[in-house]
C-alpha cells in the first residue's frame, strides 16, 4: 500500500498536467481511515522496473522498503510480497544474501 498526501498528489498531478481531481479519480482510493492510497499494485507509475514519476515519487516510495524504521523483522512478510516486482527490495535482499553468505539448501 502506498500512502499519498494531498500535497504529493498535487505535485504529481502538476507533473502529469492533470487536475488533482483527475489524479485522484484515476490513481487514488480513500481508505476507511480517510488516507489516500494508490489504487493499484504494482503502482500505476511502474514502467518496467523504473518509476515513471521518479522525481515526484511519494514519501512512501522514497523511504521504501523502510529499512530505517524499527521492527523491520515484523514487516518482512509485507516487504517480501513485493520482492519480485520491486527492484529496491530485490536489490536489498540480494545484497543481504551476499553479505550474509546465504546459501539455499
Amino acid at each position: 500500500m502506498i500512502n499519498v498526501t494531498q500535497q504529493e498528489a498535487k505535485k504529481t498531478a502538476d507533473f502529469l498536467a492533470i487536475s488533482v481531481d483527475d489524479f485522484k479519480g484515476k490513481y487514488i482510493e480513500v481508505s476507511q481511515q480517510g488516507q489516500w492510497i494508490m489504487s493499484q499494485m504494482p503502482c500505476h507509475f511502474l514502467e518496467g522496473s523504473r518509476c515513471g514519476v521518479y522525481e515526484q515519487r511519494f514519501t512512501e516510495c522514497r523511504e521504501f522498503p523502510h529499512l530505517h524504521r524499527s521492527n523491520f523483522k515484523d514487516r518482512m512478510f509485507g516487504t517480501m510480497i513485493h520482492y519480485a516486482m520491486c527492484p529496491i527490495i530485490f536489490n536489498v535482499v540480494e545484497t543481504l544474501k551476499i553479505k550474509t553468505t546465504f546459501k539455499a539448501e
